[in-house]
């Protein structure tokens, strides 16, 4: 596949990951820890990816309405009112017990199927499902999302925590049962420790029967079809 069109297939979103790796593949077997440092893997800077890097954007702009809220103020809508207080209760603690309470604090909000746009080709035939967007942390706490938003939320709240950037990746995958292709948030903890936080209150500490297929951060997106 060749650069354009896979940038077509991202930019598109996690319903047409499936695209994105053939059916064939087989998936690892052993421990498949996430490869954080596998330089082949880079594709782009993530400002090359129009959907993720609006919403980054979006972020950006959205961030003194998540900060500026409080449990006290009538303005704040639904969890926003809760989100200062839990980055208050957060700061204290070790790494592990961030990504922890962060992870049960976002999978707290019930899970909202996205609406997706039907793709077909010139011959009618459906070719996959365009997603609206990616959501940023605003738009989820006040409106929800399925399991890429869970995962970008994670990513953004852990931002605010210290997390670098570079620790951390929305990582579309294909698991070989039960789910499928859904998203999570890979985080390295230290070298030879990653999690993956799942949208079901799961962290994931073993990968058995994982296949990555790609993932972004705030500066980047990599390929990981041609790891397998």
């Amino acid at each position: 596949m060749n650069f354009p069109r896979l940038m077509v297939l991202l930019v598109a979103g996690l319903s047409l990951a499936a695209i994105l790796l053939p059916l064939h593949t087989q998936a690892r077997s052993g421990k498949n820890l996430y490869p954080f440092d596998n330089k082949e893997d880079y594709l782009s800077q993530a400002g090359d990816f129009e959907s993720w890097a609006n919403t980054l954007a979006r972020h950006r702009e959205q961030r003194s309405l998540l900060l500026g809220c409080t449990a006290e103020s009538k303005r704040c809508r639904g969890r926003l009112r809760s989100f200062n207080r839990m980055l208050d209760k957060a700061r204290d603690l070790g790494p592990e017990e961030k990504v922890e309470l962060v992870n049960f604090y976002i999978n707290r909000t019930k899970y909202d199927k996205d609406h997706p746009q039907r793709l077909f080709d010139e011959q009618g035939n459906k070719i996959g499902v365009l997603r609206n967007h990616w959501a940023t942390l605003y738009e989820f706490l006040t409106d929800r999302g399925d399991c890429e938003d869970y995962a970008s939320a994670k990513y953004f709240m852990l931002r605010e925590l210290g997390f670098d950037a570079q620790a951390m990746r929305v990582v579309v995958i294909h698991e070989t049962r039960p789910r499928g292709y859904h998203a999570v948030l890979a985080i390295r903890l230290d070298k030879d420790t990653v999690w993956l936080l799942e949208s079901d209150n799961v962290i994931k500490k073993r990968y058995h029967g994982y296949r990555y297929v790609y993932a972004m951060n705030e500066h980047a997106v990599w390929d990981h079809r041609d790891d397998f």
